[in-house]
C-alpha cells in the first residue's frame, strides 16, 4: 500500500492507473483474507479433513527446517556479493538503456493492415532514416489487432512523423486512428527521472518508518540493507540483458520495494514472537529457530505469486516482458534477501547487545560451545549445569556447531571430574 500510494502520488499518469489497482488489489486481498477466508475456514474447522491435520499440506504434523541459517550466513553474504559485483560490472560497462521517458525520443504505435515481422517493418521504414529504430511487437492490445508494432528513435520532426506513416501505409496498409505518435523532449525527460528518483525516496523512507514503529529502530537497518540488495540485483540484471528503463519499469522497481519489505516483516514478526519465548537463548538461536517455522510460508507465499508474473511474461507480450522479469527478479530476490540477508545482519548486530553476549558466553562456558538450535528449555538446563539435550541427538550431533578437539575434551573432563570432587 505505501508503494502504491506514492507512485499514485507522484508518477506520470501512465502508472497512475497501474498505482490506483495495486492499491486497490492490496485493500481487497486484505478484506478476503481477514474477512471471508476466515469465515471459510471457520465453517471447515469441523470437517474431517481439517481434524485430520493435513486440511493445509497435506502431511501431518508441523514441518520444521533444521538448517544453521546463522552457521552458513558467510556463504550466503558471499553469494550475494558475486552477483553484485556481476551487476555492477554490467551497470559499468553496459549501463542502463534508458527508454523515451527518461530520454528524448518519439515513440510510434501502428496497427498494420496486412501480416509482418519486425524485420519487415524495419526493412519498410529504413529509407526514412529510422533503420537503427527499436521496433517490438505489441501482443497484449487486442484493440489493436494481430499486426500491430511500436517504434522507438530518436526525436521526429512531423514531417518525419508522416514520412514513416506513408511508408508502412503503402507496404502494409494502415487503417484509420491506427497510427500515433507521441514525442518527448529534454525536459519531459528530466521531469520523469525527477519524479521517479522522488517515488523511490519517499518509498524508503515510509518503509523505514513503518518497521521503526513496528519494530523498533535497529530493524530498519537490516531492511534497508535487504531493500538495496533487491534493488541492485535487479538494475544489474536491467543492464546485463539491456532491457529498456521506462516509467513502467519504476513502477516494477517500486513492487520490488514493496515486496522485499512483505518477505522481510514476515520473518521478523516470527522473531519478535520468539524472543519472550526464549530469554537465555542466544539471537543466532532465536533466529535459527524463527526461520525454521516460517520458511515454507516464505516459500508458499513466493510461489503463489510466480504463477501470476510467470503467466504475465508467457502472455503478455514484448511490451510488458521487462516488467515482468523486473518482477519476477524481485520476487526471488526478495525471498532470498528476507532469509538470508535481512535475517542474519539483524542477528550480527543484536549479539553484539550486552545481554545476548552475555547468553552466548554461559553456553560456551557451561558446555564449551553453541549449538545452532536450542529451545528455551534447552538452554536452561545448560544454565543449570544440567546434561544439554539438543534436537536430533546429543551435542556433538547439534547442526551446524563446532566440535571439541580430543585435547579440549579431555580438559573439559578433567575440569568436570574436579568440579565434582570440589561439590563432593
Amino acid at each position: 500500500l505505501l508503494t502504491a500510494f506514492i507512485l499514485f502520488v507522484l508518477a506520470t499518469s501512465g502508472i497512475k492507473g497501474f498505482a490506483f489497482t495495486l492499491g486497490v488489489g492490496t485493500l481487497v486481498s486484505l478484506l478476503t483474507a481477514v474477512v471471508f477466508t476466515q469465515a471459510l475456514l471457520g465453517s471447515m474447522s469441523n470437517t474431517k479433513l481439517m481434524r485430520s491435520g493435513k486440511g493445509f499440506s497435506g502431511i501431518e504434523g508441523k514441518e520444521r527446517w533444521h538448517f544453521d541459517f546463522m552457521g552458513k550466513a558467510p556463504t550466503f553474504f558471499a553469494i550475494s556479493g558475486v552477483i553484485l559485483l556481476i551487476g555492477a560490472g554490467a551497470l559499468t560497462t553496459k549501463g542502463l538503456n534508458f527508454g523515451i521517458d527518461f530520454e528524448s525520443g518519439t515513440r510510434v504505435e501502428v496497427a498494420l493492415d496486412e501480416a509482418a515481422t519486425t524485420e519487415e517493418v524495419r526493412d519498410t521504414i529504413s529509407p526514412v532514416g529510422l533503420g537503427d529504430a527499436d521496433i517490438q511487437a505489441i501482443t497484449d492490445n487486442p484493440a489493436l489487432g494481430d499486426n500491430a508494432f511500436q517504434i522507438e528513435s530518436e526525436t521526429l520532426d512531423p514531417s518525419e512523423v508522416a514520412n514513416v506513416e506513408e511508408a508502412l501505409n503503402s507496404a502494409y496498409g494502415v487503417g484509420a486512428d491506427s497510427f500515433n505518435s507521441t514525442s518527448v523532449g529534454p525536459t519531459f525527460g528530466a521531469s520523469v527521472a525527477r519524479s521517479a528518483a522522488l517515488a523511490i525516496f519517499f518509498s524508503l523512507i515510509l518503509i523505514m518508518g513503518y518497521v521503526a514503529i513496528r519494530f523498533g529502530g535497529k530493524y530498519t537497518v537490516p531492511v534497508l540493507i535487504a531493500i538495496a540488495h533487491d534493488f541492485l540485483i535487479a538494475l544489474g540484471i536491467y543492464a546485463l540483458l539491456g532491457f529498456e528503463v521506462s516509467s513502467a519499469t519504476v513502477a516494477a522497481f517500486l513492487t520490488i520495494l514493496g515486496y522485499s519489505q512483505y518477505d522481510t516483516i514476515i520473518v521478523f514478526d516470527r522473531i519478535r514472537e520468539n524472543e519472550p519465548k526464549m530469554p537465555r537463548a542466544t539471537y543466532s538461536q532465536i533466529v535459527n529457530k524463527s526461520m525454521s517455522e516460517v520458511m515454507t510460508r516464505s516459500l508458499v507465499t513466493s510461489f503463489s505469486t510466480l504463477i501470476g508474473v510467470v503467466c504475465l511474461l508467457i502472455f503478455g507480450g514484448e511490451v510488458l516482458q521487462s516488467f515482468a522479469i523486473a518482477i519476477l527478479v524481485g520476487v526471488f530476490s526478495g525471498t532470498y534477501s528476507s532469509i538470508f540477508i535481512a535475517s542474519p545482519v539483524l542477528a550480527l548486530w543484536k549479539e553484539h547487545e550486552p545481554a545476548f553476549k552475555r547468553r552466548r558466553r554461559q553456553q560456551i562456558e557451561t558446555q564449551g560451545y553453541v549449538p545452532a538450535f536450542a529451545s528455551d528449555l534447552e538452554v536452561a538446563r545448560k544454565d543449570d549445569g544440567e546434561p544439554a539435550v539438543i534436537e536430533g541427538g546429543t551435542e556433538e550431533d547439534a547442526p551446524g556447531s563446532p566440535k571439541l578437539s580430543p585435547r579440549d575434551r579431555r580438559r573439559k573432563e578433567r575440569e568436570d571430574a574436579k568440579r565434582a570432587g570440589e561439590e563432593a
